[in-house]
């Protein structure tokens, strides 16, 4: 059974009744069509999830528990051209739990128009689609750090059984690395036989790592 989750980044569990807001309660009411007494979840987004049961604008707490972060993966891409599925992505990584996601510009990637508000309401719609107490960090930065991301995949990579310990790493843009990026990774990763698109990448990736 699929119980609806609120996202609200300054709350802390620390009250008993925890008061909805309008725009909240008016999706749950009327897209999710959450009755009085059902039970609803509320996170922050850094671990804390409670549950409790709703009535009019109103969530009685029952139970509330502070999640331990399973995985440290961080992961680096470059923007996709098409929005929705750049969307979809930044989605998944959520959903899987990832804890940062590094977002710049590559010498073969694409110039698309993206905010960080949007991205990040991309964000919150994940966690409040599937209940995953964790938001990762979003990071916009104006180009990749090569330190804190040495690993990436090409096919002409090693096994990635090899590197599959390194936690940090970056998926190429949808032009492909560069030669001169590629000589700049300290450890270079094959997923499959076949060019993989970014985003089939990216979670393939993150699913073998965590």
């Amino acid at each position: 059974m699929h119980i609806p989750t609120i996202f609200d980044n300054d709350y802390e569990g620390d009250i008993e009744r925890y008061s909805i807001s309008d725009e909240k309660f008016h999706h749950l009411e009327k897209v999710l069509r959450v009755k009085n007494d059902s039970i609803v979840k509320l996170t922050n987004g850094r671990g804390l999830i409670s549950s409790g049961r709703i009535s009019n604008k109103f969530i009685t707490i029952s139970e509330t528990e502070l999640k331990q972060r399973d995985n440290k993966v961080n992961i680096f891409i470059a923007k996709l051209h098409d929005k929705t599925r750049m969307r979809l992505l930044i989605e998944k990584l959520t959903e899987l739990g990832v804890q940062s996601i590094t977002i710049a510009p590559t010498e073969n990637s694409q110039k698309i128009n993206i905010t960080p508000e949007k991205i990040n309401s991309w964000i919150i719609g994940a966690i409040e689609q599937s209940g995953v107490p964790f938001a990762p960090e979003l990071l916009i930065e104006k180009k990749i750090d090569f330190e804190k991301f040495p690993h990436s995949f090409d096919i002409s990579g090693d096994n990635i059984s090899n590197n599959i310990k390194l936690k940090n790493f970056a998926i190429g843009p949808e032009g492909g690395w560069s030669k001169e990026e590629l000589e700049r990774f300290k450890h270079i990763s094959k997923l499959s036989n076949f060019t993989l698109r970014s985003d089939t990448a990216a979670l393939v990736a993150v699913s073998l790592m965590m």
